[in-house]
């Protein structure tokens, strides 16, 4: 029992590197909070990132992830890349999860609403979306 890891959300590369040479070991894990620095983290023997992106585009997180964990470094670069673009896309909305929303609703996976006080992304918002996901190739 007790605490066998922790997730490192603090966007900051530093600290997971702190924390993957202070605290990780065989009986402890340090989970990468986000995807935005998996290529980073990986270098520095991360084994895992959770992904908020992969709510909508899980397939291009899981390819990042492979990547990294075969060490193949040269192409996940380029995935890292293409997912930060994504990230970037995720702030065209008022909130990122407002944006996730409205990924999954221009994929036609789920049309949903967020609770309250949330409300969905507007039209306009959803398009300059969906314009940017084609022009990167992930729809």
């Amino acid at each position: 029992m007790g605490i066998h890891g922790i997730k490192d959300a603090t966007l900051n590369i530093l600290t997971f590197a702190t924390y993957m040479r202070e605290l990780a070991d065989d009986n402890f894990d340090i989970a990468l909070g986000t995807e935005a620095m998996w290529l980073s983290a990986r270098a520095l023997g991360g084994e895992s990132f959770i992904p908020g992106l992969g709510n909508a585009l899980p397939e291009i997180c899981h390819k990042m992830y492979l990547e990294g964990i075969n060490n193949d470094f040269e192409a996940c670069r380029k995935t890292q890349f293409i997912v930060n673009e994504l990230r970037d896309i995720m702030y065209l909305a008022k909130s990122t999860q407002l944006a996730i929303y409205a990924m999954l609703e221009i994929r036609g996976i789920i049309k949903a609403y967020p609770r309250s006080p949330f409300v969905p992304a507007e039209e306009n918002e959803k398009e300059e979306i969906k314009k940017r996901l084609i022009e990167l190739g992930v729809i």
